[in-house]
């Protein structure tokens, strides 16, 4: 009886689903922050500070990964076992609770919220709202506990050297297993995964499982369509494939080649000096992987070399892919603004890609993400730099943009941040957590289209 009285708030919210998505993460951070506060949550049984409990759970939640502490020492299993339900739900719990109530007041949702909630999750009629939702949990548990199984062989020592009992061992695999492949990056070592730089099943693990997270469910349940495989074979099932998916891939893969030969060549004498050639493929690709979004690390990135650092921020700021656990403007945002590039070269009207057409409102929501990311990103980064002024200018940015595109690596500045610098911070994380997504829905949910037009002009740019 107590559901009738809420029903006409949530189908308001419903209409504005902006609201409602903002709502969810800020009540998320809220009972996270109270949680790590709780004595039993920090190792010393005080329990965690506001202004670390806070950043802890905005970082969490957000599935960013930056700390002001070390959290495989600071906090108690009772803490860990919080951050590690804060990144599940950060991860994917919003994106299965938008789902949910769009299948529970799908009748009373309004036409433009179908369509923008339809386009962000690749679904064609909100009634496969429900397949998605279905796929997304059996996915999502599937590969988390293949992913623990697979680390647990690895992780048999604790940071402090000591042999992990079985449990202190299962819950070690589960929660680097949960932190990859929701993108968070949050570890339990405090060097991060520089001690398995060259461990092949840590590595290939950790990637997949980032991997998979960052290509977004869309994508990974077109590709375990095994009927489409089975009928098609490999070379023309890749043809029958939807193109949003074929874009992902080849997107995401240009990225990671293109971002490990670089690292790899770049960083030959600083990140990676000193270790054997094997490791130095092993750590490049694998940085290549987290740095979109992620945020393990391998090697040291106190040490990252300037050219491979701003390379760093063009791919932090890209991220992932729509519909799964990355951050970024997202890969399809840059293919659609590099193919209207070319298409601009090519003196042609319309854009498009791979022998289909891409709508105009298309092109205008690449670049309207684009944009405005970008003028978030300035704004908050320069109230960064005015909160921590005695920082270098480097690490500053490089925290700005890995904070924004929810990646979570530090050059080492974090815990040095003070109270105003680590709530700018919080905001970055949680802006950028929300942003292409909210902004997808904002530009999906303009108001109708005006019954006249204005006479048109040109106007000289470049």
């Amino acid at each position: 009886m107590a559901w009738r009285p809420a029903r006409p708030f949530l189908q308001a919210l419903l209409r504005r689903p902006l609201p409602l998505l903002c709502l969810s993460f800020l009540l998320t951070i809220a009972l996270g922050t109270l949680a790590l506060m709780f004595p039993a949550a920090t190792r010393d049984g005080l329990g965690a500070p506001f202004m670390v409990a806070l950043f802890t759970a905005t970082s969490a939640s957000c599935v960013t990964g930056l700390s002001v502490v070390d959290t495989g020492s600071y906090f108690s299993s009772f803490g860990h076992w919080v951050i590690l339900g804060l990144i599940q739900v950060g991860g994917l719990g919003i994106m299965t609770l938008t789902t949910t109530l769009a299948l529970a007041f799908r009748s009373q949702l309004s036409a433009r919220t179908r369509g923008a909630m339809q386009e962000i999750l690749e679904e064609e009629t909100v009634q496969g709202f429900q397949g998605l939702l279905y796929s997304m949990s059996l996915i999502t548990v599937t590969l988390e506990v293949l992913g623990a199984l697979a680390l647990y062989p690895s992780l048999e020592l604790a940071p402090d050297g000591r042999v992990l009992s079985t449990s202190e061992r299962a819950f070690s695999a589960l929660f680097h297993s949960v932190s990859a492949f929701c993108n968070a990056g949050f570890g339990l070592y405090p060097d991060n995964f520089v001690r398995f730089a060259g461990n092949p099943g840590v590595n290939l693990t950790v990637m997949a499982l980032i991997t998979l997270g960052g290509l977004g469910f869309p994508v990974v349940t077109s590709l375990l369509d095994w009927e489409l495989w089975r009928e098609r074979g490999p070379r023309r099932g890749w043809r029958f494939l939807p193109v949003h998916t074929r874009v992902v891939l080849l997107t995401s893969a240009a990225l990671v080649v293109g971002g490990a030969m670089a690292w790899l060549v770049l960083e030959w004498n600083h990140s990676l000096a000193g270790l054997p050639w094997g490791e130095r493929l092993w750590a490049s690709f694998f940085q290549s992987v987290s740095l979109r979004t992620a945020g393990f690390n391998s090697v040291d990135l106190a040490k990252l070399g300037t050219p491979m650092l701003l390379l760093s921020l063009v791919l932090m700021f890209i991220g992932g892919s729509p519909g799964g656990t990355a951050g970024g403007v997202k890969t399809t945002t840059v293919a659609v603004l590099a193919f209207t590039f070319r298409a601009l070269l090519h003196n042609r009207s319309e854009v498009d890609i791979m022998g289909r057409s891409v709508p105009p409102a298309t092109v205008y929501r690449a670049c309207a993400v684009a944009l405005i990311s970008f003028g978030l990103l300035f704004v908050l980064a320069f109230l960064l730099f005015a909160a921590e002024p005695h920082l270098p200018f480097r690490d500053v940015l490089f925290e700005a943009v890995s904070a924004f595109g929810t990646v979570g690596v530090t050059t080492g500045v974090t815990p040095q941040l003070s109270s105003v610098g680590r709530l700018v911070v919080c905001a970055l994380m949680f802006v950028g957590r929300l942003g292409p997504f909210t902004l997808a829905l904002a530009v999906g949910l303009s108001k109708a289209r005006a019954s006249y037009s204005y006479p048109s002009t040109k106007i000289v740019v470049g």
